[in-house]
């Protein structure tokens, strides 16, 4: 209500200072007198379109229309945002939805938040296609799930067309690139966005690098290996795994090979100390069982399966920070405070989310060493999430 208030009596302020009547500004909207008298009032709150339109009358920002001072914004929109974060982490989609929809409609000029509501779309539509149904029921996932994308793609494009943060503005071509790639099913779209991408050539990290000199462009170097290393094994992974990248043109002995490469280039550039790297690491392995198990060999799938294991505690346990002691990036500090990615539910216990009871793993479950190193992962993320609940 605090912030009803404080719009509507800004509005009333505004309106007076312009020797504007509510008449003549609810003509200028297409709204009632009454309305306008009911904002100032603090009775109702205005619509979130109609915001725009009033600060852009009265020649404000809206931050100026909604009292807000850019520390204030700031520190509410990251306490927004840390509150999703804590919502998705615990897969409570639908209420992050709702809590950044709210969000939105108290700080509706803030583009952060308007990315993150694209996003949790995206992820909300996944969800309720995954949900299956029948009949009725599937038809009102549908239509759910084109209002949810409908509403990202929306967002985006807001975005796009009115902000002018370069980062930000990438952050939202791929996020939009990747809701027409993979659910819209629009690669001329898609394409059509990627394009619109700076090219690598021209990315900060390649500059400072290589054409900075001194103290900047070595640490950048240092840092640039860990990128270019998790890009690197993000390509080999999806050759290797993703149907819709690889589309059955290796064999399974050459999808091992691949997996097998980026395991090998992480140890070259992290050699036994892989820190957040390790959850990459913990997912090769994860394929490399099920690969190996395709093929019958159950000892393979056994090893690579206990391997996965292993890299999943040691990304759960890894500390808050600490300095890479690979001698090629020995100066860059891993802070888990930074992490983006990591928040929340462990790697363990995400991994016990993937069904060690389908069918695949028949050949091994019995195995004293299968248990074993499952009894592992559920400690593991017991003590995990215990800790961060």
């Amino acid at each position: 209500m605090e912030t009803k208030i404080k719009i509507g009596e800004k509005i009333r302020l505004l309106r007076k200072k312009n020797d504007v009547t509510q008449d003549k500004l609810a003509e200028h909207l297409g709204v009632t007198p009454q309305a306008v008298s009911r904002w100032e009032s603090g009775v109702c709150y205005p619509d979130m379109n109609a915001l725009p339109a009033i600060a852009d009358y009265f020649s404000v920002s809206m931050d100026e229309l909604l009292c807000y001072n850019n520390a204030q914004k700031e520190q509410k929109v990251a306490a927004y945002l840390e509150e999703a974060n804590l919502l998705l982490d615990r897969d409570r989609v639908p209420e992050a939805l709702e809590l950044l929809r709210n969000a939105m409609a108290d700080i509706p000029s803030d583009y952060s938040l308007q990315l993150q509501t694209a996003s949790v779309l995206s992820l909300y539509a996944v969800l309720l296609a995954e949900s299956g149904g029948e009949g009725a029921e599937r038809e009102k996932a549908r239509a759910a799930i084109s209002a949810a994308l409908g509403e990202a793609v929306s967002l985006c494009r807001h975005i796009l067309d009115d902000c002018t943060d370069d980062g930000l503005r990438d952050q939202t071509k791929k996020t939009l690139c990747d809701i027409y790639a993979h659910q819209l099913g629009d690669n001329v779209q898609a394409q059509e966005i990627a394009n619109q991408l700076h090219s690598m050539s021209y990315s900060q990290e390649i500059v400072k690098a290589t054409v900075l000199t001194g103290e900047v462009a070595f640490g950048q170097a240092q840092k640039n290996l860990i990128l270019f290393a998790d890009n690197i094994w993000w390509h080999l992974y999806n050759l290797a795994c993703v149907p819709d990248i690889s589309k059955g043109r290796y064999t399974t002995a050459e999808q091992i090979a691949i997996l097998e490469k980026g395991i090998e280039l992480f140890q070259v550039i992290f050699d036994d100390q892989p820190l957040f790297y390790a959850d990459r690491l913990a997912n090769s392995y994860r394929q490399l069982s099920m690969l190996h198990l395709s093929q019958g060999r159950s000892t393979a799938a056994l090893e690579a399966f206990e391997c996965m294991v292993d890299y999943a505690v040691a990304f759960d346990e890894r500390p808050d920070t600490a300095t890479y002691s690979s001698v090629a990036i020995n100066r860059v500090v891993y802070d888990r405070a930074t992490d983006t990615e990591a928040r929340g539910v462990s790697k363990c216990a995400r991994l016990l989310r993937g069904q060690f009871a389908a069918r695949i793993w028949a050949p091994i479950r019995s195995d004293a060493r299968f248990r074993a190193a499952v009894a592992r992962l559920i400690a593991c993320a017991e003590a995990h999430t215990d800790s961060e609940a």
